[in-house]
């Protein structure tokens, strides 16, 4: 298999989940001894950046490596930290939604932005059962208005509208679904577009092929004595 790089940290906390999970796997290998992890761990950060000065305040010893880890997670790991981070990631979205007027917007990114938050959220212990009462109503902020409308109307098909039709697990699986329709749409338009142009590059030629001939003719007929 190929080697699997690590990605470098830099302090930035929304960056922690990712870094941490590639680098658990030399911090839980009881075969490398401490000194050995804290030289990896130095590697593991970008130079010069916070979390390098907070690795580098430690001497690199076997000792001190489980202080630089800790030291390390205190800073940008904490739960409580990341728990806000994403949270108010996704209030700016609600602001930026109320900016703009919830005009259209790419649905497509959209829902992969709020997915990843969301992913997040539930690597953090903030599960759909236990916030979905809180997130819900965040995610249903940051759509457009054609897509709150879409997704009011889904939900007012049944004939009885039960706490359970406004789940946060019942709006992302409705937002995914919009998605691939969307997707879909944007293919079908894009080979329409092509077989369009393809169509009118055939007539073109078939212009200039018939323009040519015409003028091959005419010019025969010039050249024949009367």
């Amino acid at each position: 298999l190929p080697k699997i790089e690590l990605k470098k940290f830099d302090g930035n906390a929304k960056k922690y989940l990712t870094f941490w999970s590639q680098f658990r796997k030399i911090h839980e290998d009881s075969s490398i001894p401490n000194e050995d992890k804290f030289q990896y761990l130095l590697q593991a950060v970008v130079p010069e950046s916070r979390a390098a000065r907070v690795v580098e305040s430690f001497p690199a010893t076997t000792d001190t490596y489980p202080k630089a880890v800790s030291q390390l997670q205190e800073r940008f790991g904490r739960d409580d930290l990341l728990v806000q981070i994403y949270v108010r990631d996704l209030l700016s979205m609600v602001m930026k939604n109320a900016v703009t007027g919830r005009s259209k917007t790419d649905l497509p990114a959209l829902y992969d932005e709020m997915e990843a938050k969301l992913r997040a959220l539930e690597s953090l212990g903030r599960t759909q059962e236990k916030c979905g009462d809180f997130l819900s109503p965040l995610v249903e902020s940051c759509l457009p208005e054609e897509v709150l409308v879409a997704w009011e109307r889904s939900r007012n098909h049944s004939l009885t509208v039960t706490k359970e039709s406004r789940t946060l697990e019942q709006l992302m699986n409705f937002l995914r679904q919009e998605v691939k329709g969307e997707e879909m749409v944007n293919l079908a338009r894009t080979g329409f577009a092509s077989n369009q142009s393809f169509r009118r590059k055939e007539l073109h030629n078939d212009h200039v092929k018939q323009s040519e001939s015409t003028t091959a003719s005419a010019l025969v007929s010039l050249q024949t004595p009367g």
